[in-house]
């Protein structure tokens, strides 16, 4: 039995293989804990709504498994997210706004994403990877019979590569666009 988290937070290629492995079986839990970990070092608008709209909205394209930490169920992130989306400067007629004040203005919360994360390190699919991954063998390897099904190849190739892995990388993820 491996420690997922772990894995996660030494990097390296151990890290690489296990995101791609779940990126290919459609596994986006550690996917997201590991992103949000990123989003704590450096939050921004960018990245809290790429995580939320790939991951956390209704109608996300890579919706995390675990509804019941998510809208419509939670509706707190939502209207955090939705002060995001409307957040603006007011004009100053004398002057530019001052760099800290915009730097305040444009920077979300770095704890955003923290329950839904606390919720999935509980969640019994985290306990099944972590039961089931053997980090000798490669990300397919891994996969049951060592290839990926019909469904898991139109994720890779319809969902992630053409709209998940480029949001990503254009929001600062920039260590996924190795992924996938």
């Amino acid at each position: 039995m491996i420690d997922v988290e772990d894995l996660l937070v030494r990097g390296g290629e151990g890290r690489i293989a296990l995101l791609q492995h779940c990126v290919m079986a459609v596994r986006m839990e550690p996917v997201f804990i590991f992103l949000a970990q990123e989003y704590r070092l450096r939050p921004g608008q960018a990245g809290a709504l790429a995580l939320y709209d790939l991951f956390c909205a209704q109608q996300a394209p890579a919706r995390l498994a675990a509804y019941e930490l998510l809208p419509p169920r939670q509706q707190t992130l939502s209207a955090a997210i939705e002060g995001i989306r409307g957040q603006w400067i007011p004009e100053r007629s004398d002057q530019p706004p001052d760099a800290a004040d915009l730097v305040a203005a444009l920077t979300p919360a770095r704890n955003l994403f923290d329950v839904i994360v606390s919720g999935l390190r509980n969640d019994p699919r985290l306990a099944e990877l972590a039961a089931s991954y053997d980090p000798r063998l490669t990300p397919q390897e891994n996969l049951p019979g060592g290839t990926m099904t019909a469904g898991q190849r139109q994720f890779v190739d319809g969902v992630w590569r053409p709209v998940v892995k480029p949001r990503l990388t254009a929001a600062g993820f920039w260590q996924m666009s190795t992924i996938g």
